[in-house]
């Protein structure tokens, strides 16, 4: 069954790349025909600025794809005109919420164990991502971004690309199954022959008439959403001294004689004797020892023990529930930097619609988000700390995701290795990390009568660009976890590491699609590899979780 889906999947991009589109069980063939012209749409606007390629939205990938496209461009047409157009205060920072999120700790492309041997702990990343790293001077995990503002402004300036922050979008033109323009309150309108949305939640997409999924709409559930975290970061202890905080805490949860401890983690657990055994078990490793922090790299520490959780929400007298407390410390992500050490551990529950309020509005931290914070730093000040600070924006996972792209890259796609490797553009493997989990999921999974869920398996996944592309218009893309990735997909698809690889094609795609006048739909996945210029390491497999995915998925689309 597994050899006939990929034969299907292969043989359905192949006759999309010829303008044949499958639905069902019927297939069509559409005449290629070259985008509407803008030019009557365009002359009502007031003296528009044009480029080759707009990028909306400073999201890292967005940032990477710039460059990317830029280069492409000037390779093909022996110049380029390219923006990088952005809500976003780029005087605090260029980079969305890697930067003025802080979100310092980088997830990595993760290997399976057993190709390590052959590829390396975090794999051949793509040549894009390569510069990324490079370029902010990353030695493995930990962004530090003052760095990054200030490469990427030196790229952009080096590079002619136009940066143009603290913009607020106004309204999107289009013409037919073309995106034309977009006009801002501030900063008047721009045209552009191609258009890249790489916002967090694809706001220039649904602006521009783009259908969108609200949560996890796809799945039956859209009220979801995953949990959005606010980064902070600690001046005044080191990774070595935060260690020994940690196991301070956790000797005291280990002795019974503690009275205040063990009042902590009743408190915490809301005196639940299953929840109460999860913060015990947590205190120890498989050999008994204390579970401190684990360093995989010189510049990151995961927090394993639930120790600094127990404490804070034993003192705040919170429950350490997402569903149920204002917010939750969790354990923590840690980015080790020179002078300070960035933690994302500061969990908030909201629904579909708050998430995507937040996103579109800047991600700004709510009053009573602020009111936890003010708790937090109380509580780390308690424990030796100096210094707190919170940074500027949210961090969003997910936003919702564009309803229907030319090639959805779904879970179930994911656990079955992607897309075929002949037309694989990279390989990358993550765990389907519903970070806080999704409200509602495990419900809507028994009412579709699912009794019996197998542990779920890291996908190790090929991917293309074509999930970027939503069917609506045929020279914007999206770029982002809102990308096409029909619902529980985003959970893997989210990570910045693959979006900026992703990127790298799409960039090639864009240009190819300037140079010659044809529409991002009309070029393939082959048709981008053949123009990378090296050959990526393609390693895609199927899990043995496939089955347990697709079950889910297959039956919950019922339910749209």
């Amino acid at each position: 069954m597994k050899n006939l889906h990929k034969l299907t999947s292969s043989l359905i991009c192949s006759l999309a790349s010829l303008g044949i589109l499958v639905s069902g069980n019927w297939i069509k063939v559409v005449a290629e025909t070259k985008n509407p012209d803008c030019s009557e749409a365009n002359a009502e606007l007031d003296n528009p600025q044009a480029y080759d390629v707009i990028i909306f939205g400073d999201e890292i990938p967005g940032v990477m794809t710039a460059i990317k496209v830029n280069r492409e461009l000037d390779k093909r047409n022996g110049k380029a005109k390219v923006a990088l157009i952005t809500e976003g205060d780029t005087k605090r920072g260029i980079g969305g919420h890697l930067v003025r999120g802080g979100l310092a700790y980088l997830d990595r492309n993760q290997v399976p164990r057993d190709l390590r041997g052959e590829l390396g702990t975090f794999g051949a990343s793509s040549q894009l991502y390569q510069e990324f790293i490079d370029l902010t001077d990353t030695e493995t995990i930990a962004l530090d971004r003052f760095k990054a503002t200030e490469a990427f402004e030196n790229t952009f300036k080096k590079e002619n690309i136009d940066l143009i922050g603290n913009v607020k979008l106004q309204s999107v033109t289009t013409s037919g199954a073309s995106v034309c323009a977009l006009t801002t309150v501030n900063n008047g309108s721009f045209t552009a022959q191609q258009f890249i949305d790489a916002t967090q939640g694809g706001k220039f997409a649904e602006m521009s008439g783009v259908e969108m999924s609200l949560g996890f709409a796809q799945l039956g559930l859209p009220d979801s959403s995953l949990s959005i975290g606010w980064v902070f970061e600690i001046y005044g202890k080191d990774i070595e001294q935060l260690k020994q905080t940690e196991a301070t805490l956790i000797k005291r949860f280990l002795d019974k004689s503690d009275r205040q401890a063990q009042d902590w983690l009743a408190v915490a657990s809301g005196n639940n004797p299953e929840k109460l055994a999860d913060f015990q078990r947590s205190f120890t490793d498989a050999h008994d020892r204390p579970a401190i922090m684990y360093q995989a790299t010189p510049d990151s520490a995961d927090v394993r023990a639930l120790a600094f959780s127990g404490a804070y929400h034993g003192k705040t007298n919170t429950l350490f529930n997402l569903r149920q407390s204002p917010g939750i410390l969790d354990r923590a992500n840690i980015a080790v930097l020179d002078n300070r050490l960035s933690l994302n551990a500061l969990l908030f529950d909201v629904n579909a619609t708050e998430a995507r309020e937040l996103s579109n509005n800047g991600a700004k931290p709510t009053p009573d988000m602020m009111k936890i914070a003010e708790e937090v730093t109380a509580f780390y000040q308690s424990l030796g700390v100096q210094r707190l600070e919170f940074m500027d924006e949210l961090y969003i996972r997910t936003a919702g995701q564009i309803a229907k792209s030319m090639d959805d890259l779904t879970a179930t796609k994911m656990s079955d290795g992607g897309v075929p490797a002949a037309e694989a553009l990279g390989t990358f493997s993550y765990h389907l990390d519903a970070r806080g989990g999704i409200a509602g999921l495990e419900e809507k999974v028994i009412e579709a009568g699912i009794h019996e869920i197998r542990s779920v398996l890291m996908p190790t996944f090929n991917y293309g660009f074509r999930h970027t592309l939503p069917v609506e218009y045929k020279n914007l893309a999206v770029l982002s976890p809102a990308s096409g990735f029909g619902g529980l997909g985003t959970t893997a698809g989210r990570i910045v590491e693959f979006n900026v690889s992703v990127g790298e094609g799409l960039a090639i795609a864009t240009a190819i699609a300037n140079a010659e006048k044809r529409t991002l739909h009309s070029i393939s996945n082959q048709e981008v590899k053949q123009a990378l210029g090296y050959t990526p390491k393609i390693y895609g497999k199927a899990s043995s979780s496939w089955f347990d995915i697709f079950t889910v998925e297959k039956n919950l689309r019922r339910f749209r």
